[in-house]
């Protein structure tokens, strides 16, 4: 019985160690990505910084169980694209919309929120895109956190890499038609 009471506290000390440096872990996260442009046009920026075409790129990751649920007005600023996935629902608002860059809102299950620039950067001949994302939860939102920098750095690397062999896709075909 004493051998069980000390299993039982040594188990519970080692939950609340876990919780409590989990806890100490930040709950904000920052996520960059840069991916090279074969050249600076309008056609290239319309491109890289239309939501819709964002969108395509996403659906590349279907076995991911990401699903479209509404694209309202997506390309005008207040417009949104609302997504599902196993871990619940993100809403994307776009909140700015300039020459070179658009920046959206986004909200993950009413717990976190992020904001997400996609910024061309022609001097350099490439576009940025980076995460910067605080979660809400006050018990295991650094573990949230982390889990989500991971998460979305990889949805966003390959829908980057979707949307680089589209652009790339489009500079050649014109060359072909003639």
């Amino acid at each position: 019985m004493q051998l069980l009471k000390t299993a039982l506290k040594l188990v519970a000390f080692a939950i609340l160690f876990m919780l409590l440096t989990i806890n100490t872990l930040p709950t904000t996260y920052h996520i960059s990505i840069t991916a090279p442009l074969a050249e600076h046009s309008p056609q290239n920026s319309e491109f890289m910084l239309s939501t819709k075409r964002w969108v395509q790129a996403i659906h590349v990751l279907q076995p991911s169980n990401i699903n479209l649920m509404s694209l309202e007005n997506s390309e005008n600023v207040g417009g949104f694209v609302a997504f599902e996935h196993a871990r619940g629902k993100v809403d994307a608002t776009l909140v700015s919309r300039q020459k070179r860059e658009v920046q959206f809102h986004l909200r993950f299950n009413e717990e976190h929120q992020a904001r997400l620039q996609i910024a061309l950067q022609p001097k350099m001949n490439q576009v940025n895109i980076s995460v910067n994302g605080e979660v809400l939860t006050p018990i295991m939102g650094s573990l949230i956190a982390l889990i989500t920098k991971h998460y979305l750095t990889q949805i966003l690397q390959t829908a980057t890499n979707e949307m680089m062999s589209e652009l790339r896709l489009q500079q050649v075909k014109p060359n072909n038609d003639h």
